[in-house]
């Protein structure tokens, strides 16, 4: 992860243990920098760097091993920061593609799309499940834009159905004829 601060960071890599657990803190490629302070207006200096933790079991030798092999332990960090990025963009693609099935590609709609909005809905999917393969993923992301969902012309249509039904019945229960009817549809009387 990339970071600004007015803080250099001291060391390569410093452990914090917790319990039998403990995350090391990596801090690489630290570059000085002036930057404006926003209060005062002035310069100050600043160190952009790179920092990457990794979660692991203590050990008391942890920190002879990690400087005696720093570019393995520091590779790491740095694909366990790559995987649990990456899930996080697929966890977020795949919230999208389940809302997407639900909300607009669901039977009901799709049936009643024409095949330009099939299309599109397709290519869209597909562009969701394709972002694995983007360069520069999981740090840079290209997301689709979401076609305009005109199947809602059918959900709307449905609703101001279902209204109107909704009306009626409640216009014959008023007038008491919704009994009749269904007692002589049913045969009871």
């Amino acid at each position: 992860m990339k970071i600004s601060s007015t803080v250099m960071p001291n060391k390569a890599f410093e452990i914090l243990k917790s319990g039998n657990k403990c995350t090391i803190i990596f801090y690489t490629n630290v570059v000085l920098s002036a930057t404006t302070d926003g209060m005062t207006g002035q310069s100050v200096d600043s160190w952009d760097y790179e920092k990457y933790e990794l979660e692991i079991n203590y050990n008391p030798s942890l920190s002879a091993q990690i400087t005696a092999d720093y570019n393995t332990w520091l590779a790491k960090a740095k694909n366990a920061e790559k995987d649990t990025e990456s899930q996080k963009v697929r966890d977020y693609r795949d919230s999208l593609l389940n809302a997407c099935d639900l909300q607009h590609c669901n039977p009901e709609k799709w049936t009643a799309m024409s095949d330009s909005e099939k299309l599109a809905w397709a290519t869209y999917k597909q562009s969701l499940r394709d972002i694995p393969t983007q360069d520069g993923f999981p740090y840079t992301v290209n997301w689709a834009v979401m076609p305009a969902d005109t199947a809602n012309k059918l959900s709307d249509a449905l609703a101001a159905q279902e209204s109107k039904d909704e009306q009626t019945t409640r216009a014959q229960i008023a007038f008491g004829t919704f009994q009749t009817y269904t007692a002589e549809k049913t045969g009871v009387k």
